[in-house]
């Protein structure tokens, strides 16, 4: 894993969120979908505001392994853009009148989950929210006309897709050391954990989507269809991480015959 392009890249956008302006008007959104909108991004903004300490001290774990040098220092720039997406949800919130909160029942549930046994599902419940995050995001950017929140969504979208390929790479040089059942089943848990939280983000959301013509099913296929497409990109990618001991075998191989005979 090349954690120091990862380290450069959250230290290059870390100022960026920050500098984000918002116009200083009151929002033109009906009360109809101001309200409930407000309410959902305020749930959002609670799951951004996490300290990160469990998640690093997990990340201390494989930190010493040489192909994940730097990886603490990563994880450590990846929770502080965590936290900015935490203040520029904030300030969206309050922009459109809302009301942050100091608590609530999912994010609740989302914070035990993710320390209950150890990096590797610590970063599967991260990643879990971040593809629904993706299709919450991209479906507020589309359906809501205000230039605030384009502007937030805009921006969060583009972090949580270079979110999902640093999870990516992570997992996929950790599960290259399972064995064909231990991935199997790793995908299988991953599948049914995605698919139960889908549908709980689309019931605890339900009168925002309500509010934008967005049906909880349909919510839940995207949900879906985005979890298909990045657990296909990690398979691949396990598999040639797989290949490429083998391949150095067999050149190392090759390289052992006399010339004449390769």
């Amino acid at each position: 894993m090349n954690t120091q392009s990862w380290i450069h890249h959250f230290q290059t956008n870390a100022l960026v969120h920050d500098q984000i302006r918002f116009e200083d008007h009151e929002s033109a959104l009906p009360e109809s979908v101001r309200k409930p909108l407000v309410h959902s991004l305020a749930i959002f903004q609670l799951g951004e505001s996490g300290s990160g300490s469990r998640l690093r001290r997990y990340a201390r774990e494989v930190a010493p392994l040489e192909n994940f040098r730097g990886y603490q220092r990563a994880i450590d720039l990846f929770v502080c853009e965590e936290q900015a997406h935490s203040r520029l949800l904030g300030r969206l919130v309050q922009q459109l009148g809302g009301q942050l909160l100091k608590k609530q029942w999912t994010n609740s549930i989302f914070r035990r989950l993710r320390f209950l046994v150890n990096l590797e599902f610590a970063i599967q419940v991260l990643l879990t929210a971040e593809l629904i995050a993706e299709v919450y995001y991209g479906t507020l950017y589309l359906k809501v006309p205000d230039p605030a929140v384009h502007a937030a969504c805009r921006q969060i979208l583009r972090d949580e897709m270079k979110h999902l390929e640093f999870q990516r790479q992570f997992l996929a040089e950790r599960l290259v050391t399972f064995s064909p059942l231990g991935r199997y089943l790793w995908s299988c848990q991953f599948r049914l954990i995605h698919a139960l939280t889908a549908r709980v983000v689309a019931w605890d959301h339900r009168s925002c989507l309500k509010a934008l013509g967005v049906s909880p099913v349909n919510f839940i296929e995207r949900c879906h269809q985005a979890q298909i497409r990045f657990q296909t990109r990690l398979e691949v990618s396990v598999d040639h991480h797989g290949l490429l001991p083998l391949m150095q075998n067999i050149e190392s191989v090759g390289r052992a015959y006399p010339r004449e005979l390769r």
